[in-house]
């Protein structure tokens, strides 16, 4: 038996291009078998500087915007997916500010944009070099464009004239702008949409302006959809105010005493991330078990059936009384193949984020808790609600009652009775539905495994911390 060792190229300086090599995980090498046998002293430190810049923006996040925990879980999880996440919601729920303090985790700048039907293709992938066409060449120059940032935020998304959003759908689909004879990869990575619109109503606005087809195309291209209300609860408003004062003040109190900001949590912009590391180690030090498999295509398909289902039953009733039903559900998650390969991969991310977030991987427990891959079995497809239902209000946590058997619990934060009317209820109803639909799909396909996992969480605190076993349960005790 022989070990190898993985190099990753890391930038050491960005302002000055300079880089390193630097080891931060062994492979272990059978014949032609290739397995993660632990991180060295570099990935250790690796490791704990994501895990401290994480654990750090999780606060700085709550503390600014509350009830929203989940919704900033599957942000991360779409930035470290490099997919797309569509914020919608009533005006006045702070969409636009919530991405813009996700943007301050990064090492660039990041492209922002609110579209409106003046707004042509060559905001999204750059136009013809005019230069070189006086010379009979073709040329594209996607500099300053979309296509030459990592990161984005277009406002309003659904206000775009067809040619541009046909260039957008492109660019968010191939990550590639198309160049007459060659192609030129973008550099984009992560695109944030925000609408004051519902999904039924942007996929109406589509159809009144006959484009129906493009929004399903459009939303399809966003793997993650997060319904962000705009009223909070007295608790919640309470503390937002208190700390909104306390930041007036302490504005005024710097003129005379520069100290106040700078030692004020208030002032604190949130660690940048480096989320191509992150991304390295989530995919070496995160597997799926066979059951895992089996399972997740189980669950896909019977989701795919219920949506359908409870779709054409909205349909019934939106025929039957405009009022009772006054739009027909649009679900979040449109199942298609390419959609299907991706949420593992999802899942996969938002359990490495968890891990970080863990007692795990507090230093006392790291070293061993990474000595093996962590195993993720069928109760880690409950994360596959991040996509497969409409991220809302409030935290979703997989958790186990007296007698040891799995449940999940949605604890979405919108009091029905602080609603504007009718359409907002349906909305809100829709969305329950939905949890509810995923929450029924994936307790029955836990339910076989239900027995032997109830036995290993009742007798898991007498577990060592690097035992191996499902991941959800050694997170569980942690």
């Amino acid at each position: 038996m022989k070990y190898l060792s993985i190099m990753f190229f890391l930038l050491s300086n960005l302002l000055h291009a300079e880089s390193q090599m630097v080891q931060l995980f062994k492979v272990k090498a059978e014949g032609k078998t290739y397995a993660y046998d632990g991180l060295t002293d570099d990935g250790l430190k690796v490791i704990k500087k994501l895990r401290d810049d994480l654990r750090t923006r999780f606060q700085l996040f709550d503390n600014e915007f509350k009830s929203l925990k989940n919704t900033h879980h599957a942000l991360t999880v779409a930035r470290l997916f490099q997919g797309n996440a569509f914020l919608y919601g009533p005006p006045g729920g702070a969409k636009s500010a919530i991405v813009e303090w996700m943007f301050k985790g990064e090492n660039g700048q990041a492209f922002q944009l609110q579209l409106h039907q003046m707004m042509t293709e060559q905001a999204f992938v750059g136009g013809q070099n005019f230069e070189k066409a006086k010379e009979g060449v073709f040329e594209v120059n996607t500099e300053g464009s979309l296509a030459d940032y990592p990161v984005a935020l277009i406002d309003e998304v659904e206000k775009g004239n067809p040619a541009a959003l046909s260039a957008l759908l492109s660019l968010l689909n191939e990550r590639k702008v198309l160049a007459g004879n060659k192609v030129i990869k973008a550099k984009t990575e992560t695109v944030f949409a925000t609408s004051n619109s519902n999904l039924p109503e942007l996929s109406a606005q589509f159809q009144a302006n006959g484009q129906g087809s493009t929004a399903p195309a459009l939303l399809n291209r966003f793997q993650f959809k997060c319904f962000v209300y705009n009223w909070l609860s007295a608790a919640d408003q309470s503390a937002l105010d208190a700390r909104r004062d306390q930041k007036r003040r302490l504005q005024a109190l710097a003129h005379g005493c520069p100290e106040a900001i700078a030692k004020s949590e208030v002032f604190l912009d949130p660690p940048k991330v480096d989320f191509a590391q992150m991304r390295l180690l989530a995919n070496v030090m995160m597997e799926t078990d066979a059951g895992f498999k089996v399972a997740y295509r189980n669950l896909a398909e019977a989701m795919r059936l219920e949506t359908n289902k409870a779709v054409c039953e909205s349909e019934e009733r939106h025929k039957k009384s405009r009022y009772d039903e006054p739009f027909v559900y649009f679900p979040s998650c449109d199942y298609t193949e390419r959609l299907r390969q991706q949420i593992p991969e999802v899942v996969m991310y938002s359990a490495f984020i968890d891990f970080l977030l863990s007692n795990l991987a507090d230093d006392e427990y790291l070293v061993k808790a990474t000595k093996k891959p962590f195993t993720l079995g069928t109760l880690s497809l409950w994360r596959a609600h991040l996509v497969m239902t409409t991220v809302g209000p409030g935290d979703v946590k997989l958790i186990f009652n007296q007698d040891g058997k799995a449940d999940l619990e949605f604890n979405m934060t919108i009091n029905e009775a602080t609603l504007r009317d009718h359409r907002e209820g349906q909305l809100l109803k829709n969305l329950k539905e939905e949890q509810d639909r995923f929450k029924r799909t994936f307790l029955s396909l836990v339910s076989d495994s239900q027995q032997s996992i109830a036995a290993a969480s009742k007798y898991s605190k007498s577990l060592n911390v690097d035992d191996g076993g499902d991941f959800e349960l050694r997170i569980q005790r942690n």
